[in-house]
């Protein structure tokens, strides 16, 4: 493979080509997107459980109390709050406020492929799934991650997960056991010159294998093949992923927060 260089005075261009591609993305999928004050707003009338498709997307500072009472008024209706917020600094100082009212917050870290993978990695047990496979280990993946999840916020998601893979054209990279189920799945999306590698995940009983390692490698491979100028991933910053990506090759490029809150939750 091929060495993806990119300096560090490139990661803020980058940064914004990988933040196009997801509203692009967004875009294409929901319902309505559209702009307001300091963002963007998305909603999905048919597939209105699925966070990704219903959230206020914050591109510029505000204040916490701003940043409610849009989220009020433009994602009224559903029973969450679901917002996203771009911009670094706004992020970080918004944090400890949205914390305090009992929201989540999820912090995850845009990278960048800047270097090759180890060509030790083994990737021949990696295969080609097909969308059933896909859908399939997805759906009991989502399950693990929300088991409060509903039957019908699952079909939701798994919808979503379809429309999503059908839109990129995806490939669907697996690792398969003897009875040919997957145990291991990655998607490689390319877009022109771009490429996203998305949704890594091993089955609980077979971590441990470097299933994982293999896949990613796998799917870096392909988009260096495809001739691809940028490879990204998007990694929990609070969970070991990161650390498999970055001996893959991945790089920081930054970060973004997701503030959420199921109302029923809320007093």
């Amino acid at each position: 493979m091929t060495s993806v260089a990119w300096s560090p005075g490139d990661k803020a261009a980058l940064r914004v080509t990988v933040l196009e591609e997801l509203r692009r993305t967004l875009g294409s999928l929901t319902d309505e997107m559209r702009s307001i004050g300091p963002g963007w707003v998305a909603r999905s009338q048919t597939l209105p459980l699925v966070w990704s498709l219903n959230q206020l997307r914050i591109t510029e500072p505000t204040s916490f109390f701003a940043a409610l009472a849009l989220a009020d008024e433009y994602l009224s209706g559903l029973p969450y709050r679901h917002i996203l917020v771009e911009d670094e600094p706004t992020a970080s100082r918004l944090e400890g406020p949205f914390r305090a009212a009992g929201w989540t917050v999820d912090c995850e870290v845009l990278m960048a492929l800047a270097e090759p993978s180890d060509k030790d990695v083994d990737t021949s047990s990696v295969v080609e799934l097909s969308e059933e496979q896909m859908l399939v280990l997805m759906r009991r993946w989502i399950a693990e991650e929300r088991p409060s999840i509903s039957a019908v916020g699952l079909d939701q998601v798994e919808e979503y997960n379809r429309r999503e893979g059908r839109l990129w054209k995806e490939r669907r990279l697996g690792i398969v056991d003897r009875d040919n189920s997957p145990i291991a799945i990655t998607k490689l999306r390319v877009d022109r010159s771009i490429a996203w590698v998305e949704d890594v995940y091993t089955v609980p009983d077979a971590r441990r294998r470097g299933h994982a390692r293999a896949l990613v490698s796998h799917a870096t491979a392909l988009a260096s093949s495809a001739g691809c100028h940028l490879t990204f991933i998007i990694a929990d910053d609070n969970d070991w992923p990161k650390d498999l990506y970055a001996r893959v090759g991945f790089r920081p490029l930054g970060r973004t927060n997701t503030f959420h809150c199921n109302l029923s939750s809320v007093a």
